[in-house]
């Protein structure tokens, strides 16, 4: 057998029964490679998520233990802590290398309990509002009930459609003005309906200003904030139908420290979450809420729906704000 010239060998291998095997199996090894990497289409080599956060982390600045309510926050952090490194863990252990973001038969679990709110408010938690869907799990409603109005305590709530209970309680309860905004009605109805102390917009709460074709406004929090005279929100309520995600990235590009004390909201995933590349997406959203320093502290899965094939896509979660000094954070 004679031998081959390198240029020989080129052009038999240029010959499209060489070729095409060649193309594709380096197209299946380029896919494999990112597939065994990532899953999905996102690259996650950055750690945009999956962080695990050092222990305190930013938080350590706002509190340093030298009071009861300090005391009580560092603990609670120390236990959050380590539920976000068993939830990272357990993420890349299960499925962080695998095409279906949920785990192997015998490890599958609903989605929200890879978001156990862990942190423990520093005060007295109680459900607010009626015993059916609309009533929320709020962190001490004592510090709330001892302002007086020259605190000038302020509550925004954000969707209410046709039930008031909530609202009313908090206006019948405490000295604190409320601000409710919701295109979607033409007024307050409900238990608050006609109430002095609540003040109604008919615009959304979401990621721009803007107005639609239709004519339905638009704002973002930092917005009406500024509109209305606020730089505080003692109690943000957010129930907007899946628009959370638009509104809350827009106040997290907007604000260093969030600015509200609390915040109670329900988590509609209307998207298919069994799809890994929606799962992380969500992931990636609930880090960015614990990087700017919200802290779950109660959840309530919401199953009262039409759909019962949704009936595990919605959730209720209250999360306190662990930045600044506000007066959750402060011994009375």
């Amino acid at each position: 057998m004679g031998t081959i010239t390198i240029a020989e060998l080129s052009r038999k291998l240029v010959r499209p029964r060489f070729l095409i095997p060649a193309l594709l199996a380096s197209v299946l090894l380029l896919f494999t490679r990112t597939h065994l990497q990532t899953g999905f289409p996102i690259d996650l080599k950055d750690d945009s998520a999956l962080h695990e956060f050092e222990f305190y982390n930013k938080a350590r600045r706002y509190f340093d233990g030298s009071s009861a309510i300090s005391k009580k926050l560092l603990s609670s952090e120390q236990v959050y802590q380590k539920q976000i490194y068993k939830r990272t863990q357990y993420i890349r252990k299960n499925n962080y290398n695998t095409g279906a973001w949920l785990p192997k038969a015998k490890e599958m679990m609903p989605l929200w309990w890879y978001f156990q709110p862990s942190f423990n408010c520093p005060h007295e938690v109680e459900r607010v509002g009626r015993l059916n869907d609309g009533g929320k799990w709020m962190c001490g409603m004592t510090v709330l009930e001892s302002m007086k109005k020259e605190d000038k305590c302020v509550i925004y709530s954000l969707g209410v459609f046709d039930d008031s209970s909530w609202e009313k309680e908090m206006i019948d309860r405490t000295n604190c003005q409320v601000f409710a905004f919701d295109a979607s009605v033409d007024k307050i109805a409900g238990d608050a309906a006609d109430d002095p102390n609540i003040h109604f917009f008919k615009y959304f709460i979401g990621g721009k200003d803007t107005v639609d074709k239709d004519g339905t406004v638009w704002k973002t929090l930092k917005t009406i904030m500024k509109e209305n005279g606020h730089d505080w929100i003692d109690v943000l309520k957010i129930d907007i139908e899946g628009n959370e995600f638009d509104a809350l990235n827009a106040m997290m590009d907007q604000f260093d420290v969030l600015p509200f004390s609390q915040m109670q909201i329900e988590i509609h995933l209307y998207d298919p979450m069994e799809k890994r590349k929606y799962f992380m997406k969500f992931v990636k959203f609930w880090e960015r809420l614990e990087g700017h320093h919200l802290r779950p502290f109660w959840s309530e899965l919401n199953t009262i729906v039409a759909d019962l094939g949704n009936c595990l896509s919605l959730s209720e979660y209250s999360f306190i704000n662990i930045a600044d000094r506000h007066r959750l954070l402060v011994d009375a």
